[in-house]
């Protein structure tokens, strides 16, 4: 009894952790960001300390791989000397220093004993946040959904919530799927393997209402790569089976109800909802029982010859490939190179067609973007963070995007050759750790592989595709199925005794740089706090607070821009134009390359009568920024 309320623990702490953070915009903004990296490296600090991690020796792969996950985030802070943001740079450093907290968290806490529950939990957990965002979707009014189609219209259409990005939430959902494959291929009882398969519909309705290409990729990557690293190679792929056509069976119902398709808040929309929730919890009873029923008969029977398995491999590749060749490919390519243009967000055709369109959304622009950066500085890089910069000042069309939608791309404008060598070094150790150590591995071994190994190449399609760096969520999950990977929980042969001898050096060297990174994490999360108190004060009209809130911002992070504006805009309600244009000028002295505050310092200059200030601010807003609305009719220059 004790033993299984703890193999239930592991798994519902997984889980818990996983859905609230993906609950919580997907722990997208500085605040939740910083203060879950803070209580990552106390508990691996405390832990190791007090001896309660590592639980397993750790193998040189892991080794390695934090070795290389730790010199790129040194990369990316050294960048701060050449950024033209060393905000911007140093917040890139705390990302990061996350993702190396996570990774050491799954690294000392996972073993070969406790792997699979860890698997669990992560899928229990994607399943949750899938389930919220569709019951969003069918009964309206269930959750607060932050007024998102409010500030971005466009949304409605596609289902965001709870992560707030549709991307987003398409490809954390299809995540779930190879984590899923491991229980419905080896399951302990017929009942557990069809509990596993049983959300598949609920995904698929969610992947489906998202309208999220790169959803779709990462679900059948994930399942492709899942079923070539299963030791039940049949098995798994019966299962997929049946979870297809029940899939199937939910975009079927979902596709049939064109105003729930539509995000609209109508009556029949309701309606619609909730009979399409009743027959989609239909499906999933029914892939469940369908499962659990077969999976009995095909562990009774023998296991097919190996011919059978080739030549199905054979067939799927050639479907594939005529399905490419069908599809006219090159049409395809240049539909995808085209601008975007304005999508008709009122259609009930939309969803549909959006996932079966070539067009690439703008990405060919913001991609072709972080490639000119890249060849700009090819080396070093302009620095982490510089990407939205370069942008502004460089797009081709006028579209206002932060990220560069691919990292590997991203990567090498604002950290050059150097940056992306470390990082696909990091993401090609759990690659390769997979394929080597499924050789060597057993039954349960192989199915902790490949689900870990399905969900990391579904996690680094997205990452491809979307700016999935940034959103925490996924990249969370990302992290942790690379420190499963590399890590004792999937380690096959261990040198337990050399491992000993580095028990202490690894102790130490966590601990030291645990505190470093902590007090690196700190620094953004309490100036963000006094950053927000400044504005509340500002705007209920309390200058005094809101000047001091920014001078702690300030002292907290000299070499930020924000604390700086913060100030100006303080000064400037307060009619202190000079003071004000006094701490403009030292925002820009900060990040001579974003056009904000040279736009702030201008309307201060403005309201101060210097009127030659003022046009120079201008002009040079308009260069960092010429494609923006709000600089039409203005030349840039100076």
């Amino acid at each position: 009894m004790l033993a299984a309320l703890e193999r239930s623990g592991l798994v519902l702490a997984v889980a818990a952790a996983t859905a609230i953070l993906g609950y919580e915009n997907g722990a997208f903004g500085i605040s939740a960001r910083s203060g879950l990296a803070i209580a990552a490296w106390w508990a691996v600090g405390l832990a190791v300390v007090v001896g309660l991690w590592p639980l397993a020796p750790i193998p040189r792969a892991a080794l390695a791989c934090g070795g290389l996950l730790a010199s790129f985030a040194a990369w990316t802070l050294a960048s701060t000397a050449w950024a033209p943001s060393a905000e911007a740079a140093f917040l890139e450093f705390d990302r990061v220093a996350l993702y190396l907290a996570i990774f050491l968290v799954a690294v000392l806490a996972a073993t070969r004993r406790n792997v699979a529950r860890w698997v669990d939990g992560l899928a229990v957990g994607v399943v949750a946040i899938a389930l919220v965002g569709l019951s969003s979707r069918l009964f309206p009014g269930l959750f607060d959904q932050r007024e998102l189609p409010a500030f971005l219209p466009s949304a409605r259409a596609r289902l965001s919530f709870p992560v707030q990005y549709w991307n987003g939430l398409g490809i954390l959902t299809g995540l779930a799927l190879p984590l899923l494959l491991r229980a419905a291929a080896c399951g302990r009882t017929a009942l557990a393997r069809g509990a596993a398969l049983a959300p598949v519909p609920a995904l698929v309705a969610t992947v489906y209402l998202t309208s999220s290409r790169g959803g779709a990729a990462t679900a059948v990557v994930g399942a492709i790569v899942a079923i070539a690293l299963a030791g039940r190679r049949w098995t798994t792929l019966a299962a997929l089976g049946v979870a297809a056509v029940g899939g199937a069976g939910s975009v079927l119902v979902v596709a049939s109800r064109r105003e729930l398709v539509k995000g609209l808040s109508t009556d029949r929309a309701a309606s619609e909802g909730r009979t399409a929730a009743v027959l989609i919890a239909l499906l999933a009873l029914a892939v469940g029982a369908a499962w659990a029923v077969a999976s009995r008969a095909i562990a009774s029977r023998g296991r097919p010859r190996p011919l059978l398995g080739r030549a199905l491999a054979a067939g799927a590749a050639l479907v594939a490939v005529g399905g490419v060749l069908a599809s006219h490919p090159g049409r395809r390519f240049e539909t995808f190179k085209q601008p975007p243009a304005k999508a008709h967000y009122s259609s009930a055709e939309f969803t549909k067609a959006h996932l079966l369109s070539g067009n690439g959304s703008g990405r060919w622009q913001f991609w072709g973007a972080a490639l000119d950066e890249w060849r700009s500085e090819p080396l070093l890089g302009r620095g982490a963070g510089s990407y939205e910069s370069w942008w502004a000042q460089h797009r081709p069309i006028s579209y206002f995007v932060r990220d560069a939608h691919s990292l590997y791309l991203e990567t090498a404008g604002e950290l050059g050759v150097v940056g992306l060598a470390l990082l696909l070094a990091v993401l090609g150790a759990g690659t390769i750790c997979a394929v080597r150590r499924r050789a060597r591995a057993d039954g349960d071994g192989r199915a902790a592989i490949a689900a870990v190994g399905g969900a990391f190449a579904g996690y680094l399609v997205g990452a491809g595709l979307d700016w999935m760096w940034e959103l925490t969520i996924v990249s969370l999950i990302g992290f942790a199925c690379l420190g499963l990977l590399v890590g004792p929980a999937t380690e096959t042969l261990r040198e337990a005794t050399e491992a000993t001898r580095r028990r202490f050096g690894i102790a130490t060297l966590v601990v030291l740089g645990g505190w470093l990174v902590l007090c690196a994490e700190g620094i953004p999360l309490l100036a963000d706090h006094e950053l927000h108190a400044s504005a509340r004060a500002a705007a209920r009209g309390d200058v005094p607070s809101a000047l001091a809130d920014a001078h702690i911002a300030r002292r907290l992070e000299p070499w930020a821009s924000t604390p700086y504006l913060q100030l100006a805009l303080v000064a400037e309600d307060a009619r202190d134009y000079g003071t004000a244009q006094a701490w403009a000028r030292e925002a820009i002295r900060r990040d001579s390359q974003d056009w904000r505050p040279w736009l702030v310092s201008a309307r201060i200059a403005v309201e101060n009568g210097d009127v030659s200030t003022a046009r120079r601010s201008l002009h040079r807003a308009a260069a960092l920024n010429p494609r923006s609305p709000l600089f039409a009719g203005v030349r840039p220059g100076r």
